[in-house]
């Protein structure tokens, strides 16, 4: 498990690819959206070091994002997504030191909130990020639309303030 670099960038694509192939209602957005990014802008986003990875024998299985908030008074939050295993390498251990890891980044950042949005329906999801110390503190009805199902959004957040 690392962060992702430029050098990563044709993988991360893949991943996400078929992450929104497989599941379009887990994300916000569409295989026809990521499938226009160039492999550059891509590049340059992933050399950024938000994202982080997970491999087995070279290839790309579970994939994170991390963002930080820019503004002086919200520089202690930051949000997660999209986060995602591929189907064959669900259940096998990946999911939970890869959150792990991204938290322990965030946190060394000075990041002490992390936020994140996911479908209520998506039990297992929401199950998961429980787990790592993440709560619901609201709804978005409506968050998405696709193919005339309206699904809402909780949002969840990891807060953890110095001193507190």
């Amino acid at each position: 498990m690392r962060r992702l670099t430029a050098g990563d960038a044709a993988q991360w694509r893949t991943i996400r690819l078929d992450a929104l192939e497989a599941f379009p209602d887990a994300f916000l957005t569409t295989y026809a959206e990521a499938a226009a990014v160039p492999l550059d802008r891509t590049a340059t986003w992933l050399e950024r070091g938000q994202s982080f990875g997970v491999f087995v024998s070279g290839t790309l299985v579970a994939t994170g994002s991390l963002a930080r908030e820019n503004r002086r008074q919200t520089r202690h939050r930051g949000s997660i997504g999209p986060f995602f295993v591929k189907p064959g390498s669900q259940g096998q251990g990946f999911a939970d030191p890869l959150m792990e890891a991204m938290i322990a980044a965030a946190q060394a950042a000075g990041m002490w909130q992390l936020e994140l949005q996911v479908a209520a329906s998506n039990t297992r999801a929401i199950r998961f990020y429980q787990r790592h110390g993440f709560e619901a503190c609201g709804r978005i009805p409506n968050a998405t639309v696709l193919d005339g199902v309206h699904e809402t959004d909780l949002l969840l957040i990891r807060s953890d303030p110095p001193g507190a």
